[in-house]
């Protein structure tokens, strides 16, 4: 990994670190828990030698995604920017629901940081969601506490709850193992998140 790419990662994690901060007002998260994800956030750091992937149909939106938001706050547009430089550096995946094709084709996800992101710190997975017009995220579950950083418009929603928008720039946190899904409208879905135990 290259000077600049440290640059970039450590540019973009500041920009996450302030997203997260300024908008904690308007989420449900719980102040200790995200002040956990901080300290992992800003610990030491150690890079993974990954060669980036991609090829998935639902990449093609990812230039829509980014430039819809920079119509947010300031602060997601300087995420969205600082996004931008390390985007062809991921290392894509999709979530494999064989039983679902539409998804399969209109869905993409990266990690950032964590065993198989750019490199890992202390506790912290973060990574990146796309989805593409009109595609649902199937209802899931996971024991470490999450958190999304909304990027686009779009619902959001926790267990059968009814679906809400948190707008670009919103936060949603999910606690362990809470179920939750998501879906994208007339625009893809882009999301920030972070797990952490």
């Amino acid at each position: 990994m290259t000077d600049e790419s440290n640059k970039e990662i450590g540019e973009f994690i500041d920009c996450l670190v302030v997203a997260i901060n300024q908008g904690m007002g308007k989420s449900n998260a719980p102040a200790v828990e995200t002040g956990e994800l901080i300290t992992g956030l800003r610990s030491n750091r150690t890079p993974n030698s990954l060669n980036p992937e991609g090829g998935m149909p639902a990449l093609d939106h990812l230039p829509i995604a980014i430039r819809n938001a920079r119509s947010g706050p300031l602060r997601i547009r300087y995420l969205a920017e600082c996004f931008e430089k390390i985007a062809d550096t991921l290392p894509w995946y999709q979530r494999e629901e064989p039983a679902l094709p539409k998804f399969m084709r209109g869905h993409a996800n990266a990690f950032i940081i964590g065993p198989n992101g750019l490199e890992e710190r202390d506790g912290v997975v973060i990574g990146a969601s796309l989805l593409a017009p009109e595609i649902e995220y199937p209802h899931h579950n996971h024991p470490a506490n999450e958190l999304y950083v909304v990027m686009s418009t779009g619902n959001w929603r926790q267990d059968n709850n009814p679906w809400h928008t948190p707008g670009i720039g919103g936060l949603v946190y999910n606690s362990s193992n809470i179920g939750h899904s998501m879906r994208s409208g007339s625009k893809p879905l882009f999301a920030i998140w972070c797990l952490w135990l």
